[in-house]
């Protein structure tokens, strides 16, 4: 059931994602309890879902313990959330470039 990073295009497509698949583990893992841990409203956590917001920089680590990511899922989240909210054209492309290293484990994760 569970998915790779690399398939996602957009950083709250995969948490959501995760989202679904911890909450069909476990039916008390709501919206609510990611609020919570993530220090946000729930309304919040529904908005990024939906593609409305974004988290910010200080919620990274949040998300990386409430879904329980991998170091190599929490750096490929980070650069995937930087191309996600980057705007310039030649920025994003760098941060493809940096996922695409991961991918290729040409930058190794440790």
């Amino acid at each position: 059931m569970s998915v790779n990073i690399e398939t996602f295009s957009d950083y709250r497509d995969f948490l959501k994602h995760k989202y679904m698949e911890s909450k069909a583990k476990k039916q008390t893992f709501s919206l609510q309890h990611c609020a919570t841990q993530l220090q946000v409203s729930k309304t919040f956590v529904k908005f990024v879902f939906d593609k409305k917001r974004h988290f910010t920089f200080g919620t990274l680590p949040f998300v990386w313990i409430l879904f329980k990511l991998t170091p190599k899922e929490q750096l490929q989240l980070t650069f995937l959330f930087c191309q996600t909210v980057a705007e310039d054209k030649v920025l994003k492309s760098h941060f493809t470039a940096v996922l695409q290293g991961i991918e290729a484990n040409r930058i190794l994760v440790e």
